[in-house]
């Protein structure tokens, strides 16, 4: 009977312990529930700080661009702000290549000699250019249709609306298209400011531009007048005639680069815009 006795209270005992760790278990997984919302919501409320501070920085970018319309350059701004840190960066986009303009066959050549330029295969101007035209006829290496069509799409066939649109073309990938973004574009008229471009650009400018006469253009900017080009070191007017076609002097479209952190968020944000409005915004980090 003592036995017997002894036997039921160890088992009570037993279940008393069983329930006081699940209940000590239970509490533990709401606190550390708790702990992890608490976290989360501080986390959110430091990315929405960054956010906003970043899309402010591109609205002051581009109340900039507007009171300075005859600026020729931009220097990079970091600025901090109540906790957070702000970098803005504003480029040119004529300094950079139109993609839309290779079914030309003057901008066609100048790509090739970029994409050699950046040690890029030189074949993807003719997968940008199949991409857009409207035939369906393989331009040199390129692609159409037939090849996309076993990869689920299909070639536009039409201008690029975004730059982030040459992803889906043969021959770029996420690192290729690292490489390219500082040197393509979608926008403006497709002429190329010699006062921003850079100097892989100015080299593709024709099979003549020889690095002398490209660093006489990065040496002697702002170019105010198109024709004292003549006069610069490495020049020649036979040089001047066969490039003049294709350059400006400058540009109405524009790249805002513009960078926010708060605690541990970070909010990166890109935007085209005119020296009026924004035409495309993407948040790259």
């Amino acid at each position: 009977m003592n036995f017997s006795k002894r036997r039921r209270k160890g088992f009570v005992l037993f279940l008393v312990l069983v329930m006081v760790a699940v209940i000590f278990s239970f509490l533990i997984s709401i606190y550390s529930l708790s702990i992890s919302s608490v976290s989360k919501s501080s986390e959110f409320r430091d990315y929405v700080k960054a956010y906003h501070a970043a899309v402010s920085a591109v609205k002051v970018a581009l109340d900039y661009l507007k009171k300075r319309r005859d600026a020729f350059g931009f220097e990079p701004i970091s600025y901090t702000y109540r906790g957070i840190s702000v970098s803005l960066r504003i480029t040119d986009e004529c300094g950079r290549l139109n993609v839309n303009k290779l079914t030309n066959q003057l901008y066609y050549n100048v790509a090739k000699r970029l994409f050699e330029n950046l040690k890029l295969n030189p074949s993807l101007a003719s997968s940008i250019k199949d991409w857009i035209d409207r035939d369906d006829i393989p331009t040199d290496e390129g692609v159409e249709s037939l090849y996309y069509e076993t990869l689920g799409y299909k070639p536009s066939n039409k201008n690029m609306k975004s730059i982030y649109e040459l992803l889906y073309v043969k021959g770029v990938d996420e690192k290729i298209f690292k490489q390219l973004e500082d040197y393509v574009t979608v926008y403006g008229d497709g002429k190329i400011n010699i006062n921003s471009a850079p100097l892989e650009v100015l080299l593709a400018l024709s099979e003549d531009m020889d690095e002398d006469a490209a660093k006489s253009i990065l040496e002697n900017r702002p170019i105010k007048n198109l024709e004292d080009l003549i006069n610069l070191p490495g020049f020649s007017e036979e040089l001047f005639f066969l490039i003049r076609p294709l350059i400006t002097n400058r540009c109405n479209y524009f790249r805002i680069e513009a960078s926010a952190s708060y605690q541990d968020s970070l909010v990166s944000l890109v935007a085209f815009t005119t020296r009026d409005k924004i035409l495309e915004w993407k948040v790259v980090q």
